[in-house]
């Protein structure tokens, strides 16, 4: 049995702008990359290594230009990013690249979700008080969806062969817990945090932390997972209720072209329920009938949830049976 087919996008099915076109308009806009402190910024849009990131930093600036809300990112960018940088030298994990990231994170979703079906509705419509609201969006299926977006983490220094300071699990959960907080409570619409972590290895191929976060820890017995409610993530819990789904996207740069991946894990409890159907390409956690399952293959790395996970109330006996029948099976064959 084969795995089924990556829904990951190649970049170029959703490209807003030829590549060349799409480097002039990040020049046009951005200026030359001279003119940011950043010694890890000016590398990105200078470098001929940095094509392809400053081609799709292209689309997302087109997305945003196409929708209006162009003028509030480079602002966004000219008071966060573009201030004189503490890295003298060219750093993964450059503070000022890291506030160009944050601030570029809505206008990748938007050119991503906009691509697949879905409509533009307005930039940062709820902002400035316990409610913050970066984007809302109409999905395939005609519901107004609000977004509360994170670009958590950081890709770390590489020291003898090990990631130093960087690819923290805690900074993705911490940042969710914080983005649950800034949605509308209780919810009035459907409501998504998304999430697009700032690392070299895409957190969409490694989500065990975000599937443990949300859905809980589960138990193998014999041949069966089981996620009991005594161990149910945050998805469970009433104070989760508001949140819909929380959808992980990453450019996955390529040595030929780069790929969208997407992930996203559905709240089976959501006030406000997603469609599974409004994410086309993404790998989609869902549960249905008890049962958990990934819509499109699971994702790349352990992720702790398998397709068949049973939610009970406590693991049956007949797990233990099976469990102690294979246990005596074994010691018969020694």
């Amino acid at each position: 049995m084969t795995d089924p087919p990556s829904p990951a996008i190649d970049v170029r099915d959703i490209h807003r702008l030829p590549d060349a076109e799409a480097m002039r308009f990040v020049d046009n806009v951005l200026g030359p990359p001279d003119a940011w402190p950043s010694p890890l910024i000016k590398y990105r849009l200078g470098a001929e290594f940095q094509a392809d990131w400053k081609v799709e930093l292209g689309q997302w600036l087109k997305a945003a230009r196409e929708f209006g809300f162009l003028d509030q990112v480079l602002h966004q960018l000219r008071t966060q990013a573009q201030r004189p940088s503490k890295a003298d030298t060219i750093d993964p994990n450059d503070e000022r690249h890291l506030k160009l990231h944050q601030h570029l994170a809505v206008a990748r979703i938007t050119h991503y979700l906009t691509a697949l079906g879905w409509g533009f509705d307005a930039f940062e419509p709820d902002t400035g008080s316990s409610v913050d609201i970066d984007l809302s969006l109409r999905a395939p299926d005609g519901k107004l969806v609000e977004f509360q977006v994170k670009a958590p983490d950081q890709p770390g220094r590489r020291e003898n062969g090990r990631i130093v300071d960087g690819e923290n699990d805690e900074r993705i959960v911490h940042a969710v817990r914080k983005a649950a907080g800034q949605l509308r409570r209780p919810a009035v619409a459907p409501s998504i945090i998304g999430v697009c972590a700032n690392r070299d290895w895409a957190l969409s191929w490694d989500i065990g932390c975000l599937v443990k976060l949300l859905m809980g820890s589960t138990s193998q017995v014999g041949s069966r997972v089981f996620l009991t409610r005594a161990n149910a993530g945050v998805f469970f819990t009433d104070e989760w209720a508001h949140v819909s789904a929380v959808l992980v996207l990453d450019f996955v740069r390529g040595a030929e072209v780069g790929k969208y991946v997407c992930v996203a894990l559905m709240n089976p409890d959501a006030i406000f329920p997603i469609a599974e159907g409004c994410f086309p390409r993404g790998r989609v956690m869902r549960l249905k009938d008890g049962t958990f399952g990934w819509v499109r293959g699971p994702p790349g790395d352990a992720h702790t949830l398998p397709d068949g996970t049973s939610l009970v109330d406590e693991i049956p006996d007949a797990a233990w049976a099976e469990l102690r029948s294979r246990a005596e099976a074994a010691d018969a064959d020694q």
